[in-house]
């Protein structure tokens, strides 16, 4: 009796060992189904990595053009240069030359705002190496 116990315990062993290692396997389906997967999300960060270099070039091409706004000195010379300003060169963006950057927007074909935007500033730059 104790002999068979002892079989059927080993034998319950076995089968309960055979069992936990059949349960724990994956598949050759299962593997070919993350091996396709794996292949799909590699070939998804290629692509991702293709865009993050050209996103990267254009914002080195974009920061190559970008015009730096000026001081208000530099705004001042500028007009003074180009004839629109006869003021103290003071850095103050003040009523004169506010007035002096209107005449020098619509003298160039430009919204006479007295606003210094990118368009403004890319024609009175020029002015201000004279």
């Amino acid at each position: 009796m104790r002999k068979n116990l002892l079989t059927y315990l080993a034998l319950g062993f076995f089968v309960s060992g055979c069992a936990t290692t059949q349960s724990n396997s994956i598949s050759e389906a299962e593997i070919a189904k993350l091996q396709t997967r794996n292949s799909v999300l590699e070939e998804e960060l290629s692509q991702k990595q293709e865009e993050n270099l050209s996103l990267k070039e254009k914002i080195a091409q974009l920061e190559k053009t970008v015009i730096k706004m000026p001081t208000g000195k530099e705004i001042q010379i500028a007009l003074k240069n180009a004839g629109f300003y006869q003021g103290v060169i003071d850095g103050q963006i003040g009523q004169k030359t506010k007035e002096a950057i209107r005449k020098f927007q619509e003298a160039n074909g430009l919204t006479g705002d007295g606003v210094i935007g990118s368009r403004t500033w890319e024609l009175l730059g020029k002015q201000l190496k004279k």
